[in-house]
């Protein structure tokens, strides 16, 4: 094993490769932003927004190619075997206060080993919220970050700059495998110069400064909705709003128009989104009678579209008879290779399914289902290989296990297309029953 935590080891590398597959084959689409932001000199700490448990470290993992060292709770280090498989995937533990006084000593050790990592010039991620948390909001910014960064500076004999790189990580769905992931690398924070211009502020003041500054570059990278008691109802009406393809069209030719350029994929959809959450946060302040006269009927279809089954996509993107009619044949079409995927990649989703069942916290689902596929993968190759190879003849065995590569993204894909499809439905005959709501 490797002296320091942030070595090089070419067995990790090895297995880089393979992870990084994993992570962007998990989503349909995973897209990242920004990179020209991250700094080329000096000493570089991560900061990014903590939503979904261990797929955040997964998805900045492969954001780059370059090496990182992440921070995990320290209380999933208490066994020696755990601890060098963590060490080995470059993780290392951070004490909060929640563990008790005493464990939060440790934290000198952990603030010297991350100095270590960033005088190597090696990225130090770490998640300033402390805990995960499915909202898009901000927990408060625990103050650990500053002082590591405060480490570096003063540790760095060269006289090169400590930045802290704010990075928002925007999901599709937190809990749904096969959903999307934009991760956005906002502009570096130099808090060498930031020290410097408030030397004259005792360092409390400067502390709470830097993690005022850094909230704000946080929330500007995801969308933020205040976390309030209007947050589930402003949340419901962005996806009623912005899942309208008229709408969307319209406010997203209008930023690009005003920022003079192409917002494509889901940097487009997040704009939209963050757009429709100011107007829906102005209302509020301009109009609160009217605002919480809003939020109260789309609170009402909230709950009635989830007690009916109905997504807020299919409200939003109403379908014709016609398009429904088409998008059921689509579905006959694709059941019988559907019915292929589901034996095929049984070897896989059934102990998923068993895994999840153990999960209690829904905000593991994804690395529960992530880490069990792909523990999996390799193992059914061979299984796939063995037995078209014996059964049948080899023309069709190889397009059988040719056909059965794609197999599991496949079975969630079309579930997903499913559930819509029937969401669909759904709404054109309840649609009548809803509480009415007009924009």
């Amino acid at each position: 094993m490797s002296k320091n935590i942030q070595d090089k080891s070419k067995l990790y590398s090895f297995l880089k490769i393979f992870v990084d597959w994993s992570v962007k084959s998990s989503y349909r689409k995973y897209q990242v932003e920004g990179i020209e932001n991250i700094p080329n000199d000096g000493c570089c700490i991560w900061a990014a927004n903590h939503t979904n448990a261990l797929m955040d470290p997964m998805v900045l993992l492969s954001a780059t190619k370059q090496p990182k060292v992440f921070v995990a709770r320290a209380d999933i280090f208490k066994k020696q075997s755990v601890v060098k498989i963590l060490t080995f995937l470059k993780v290392m533990p951070i004490y909060r206060i929640r563990d008790g006084i005493d464990a939060v000593k440790h934290n000198n050790e952990s603030i010297e080993r991350a100095t270590g990592v960033l005088l190597d010039h090696v990225p130090f991620v770490i998640y300033p919220e402390a805990t995960h948390r499915p909202k898009h909001s901000l927990l408060k910014l625990s103050k650990g970050i500053f002082h590591i960064a405060e480490s570096a500076i003063e540790k760095t004999k060269d006289g090169s700059p400590v930045y802290i790189q704010p990075i928002g990580i925007e999901y599709g769905d937190y809990f749904r495998f096969r959903s999307s992931v934009l991760i956005k690398f906002g502009k570096p924070l130099n808090i060498t110069e930031f020290l410097k211009e408030h030397s004259d502020q005792p360092q409390p003041v400067t502390m709470l400064k830097m993690r005022e500054v850094l909230t704000e570059k946080l929330s500007e990278l995801i969308v933020y909705i205040p976390d309030d008691e209007d947050y589930d109802a402003i949340w419901e009406y962005v996806k009623l709003k912005a899942d309208n393809p008229e709408y969307r069209n319209k406010v997203l030719a209008e930023i690009e128009s005003k920022e003079g350029k192409k917002l494509n994929g889901l940097l487009g959809i997040q704009a939209v989104d963050r757009y429709t959450v100011q107007k829906a946060l102005d209302l509020k302040e301009s109009d609160p009678d009217a605002a919480k006269n809003l939020f109260k009927k789309v609170d009402a279809l909230r709950l009635w579209r989830i007690q009916n089954g109905v997504s807020a996509r299919s409200i939003a993107n109403e379908c014709s008879g016609l398009k429904l009619f088409a998008k059921f044949m689509l579905a006959l079409i694709g059941l019988p290779y559907y019915c292929f995927c589901a034996i095929a990649s049984s070897i896989k989703w059934i102990p998923i399914t068993l895994v999840l069942r153990t999960v209690k916290d829904d905000a593991f689902y994804n690395t529960a289902r992530f880490g069990t596929r792909m523990a999996l993968a390799l193992l059914a190759l061979p299984v796939w290989a063995v037995a078209y190879y014996l059964l049948l003849p080899w023309q069709i065995a190889t397009a059988a296990f040719l056909l059965s590569l794609p197999s599991l993204k496949f079975l969630y894909d079309y579930g997903c297309y499913f559930r819509r499809l029937c969401s669909d439905i759904r709404w054109k005959f309840k649609k009548k029953r809803a509480p009415k709501l007009e924009f």
